[in-house]
């Protein structure tokens, strides 16, 4: 049964990442809960609403946005937790965002049958300076 529910999951995981690439609205709209927050690397939250926004006017174009590993998945009774590491190239607001590596965490609830997003985290990974010999 767990690994069902995680399953069913990641595989909306991966489509959820597919219709942000894609710009597809009702693929988002079914994915995302209404009270859907988006905490991007930035520290900025993004509400549902806001981020359709900066999506569909193209304030926000996902240039490349893919997993480069396992998702890993928690799950509960009626919530699920992934975690996985992706690839991110952007742009924002008319802004450039190199291709760089990040973390995402996602929590999936299940509304009626239907699992949905509520929260994301992004968090970019960083290349530290090497200490001086």
């Amino acid at each position: 049964m767990t690994d069902d529910v995680a399953g069913q999951v990641i595989k909306a995981e991966r489509e959820r990442i597919r219709c942000l690439l894609d710009v597809d609205r009702g693929t988002f709209d079914r994915l995302h809960a209404t009270e859907y927050r988006l905490c991007n690397p930035t520290g900025t939250v993004w509400t549902k609403a806001e981020y359709l926004d900066l999506l569909t006017t193209g304030r926000v174009v996902y240039r490349e946005l893919g997993l480069t590993g396992d998702v890993e998945a928690i799950v509960g009774a009626d919530v699920v937790v992934l975690r996985y590491r992706c690839v991110i190239e952007l742009t924002v607001d008319g802004a450039d965002i190199p291709r760089h590596d990040a973390w995402h965490t996602d929590v999936y609830t299940d509304a009626d049958g239907t699992w949905r997003c509520v929260w994301s985290q992004a968090t970019g990974i960083m290349d530290l300076p090497s200490a001086a010999p």
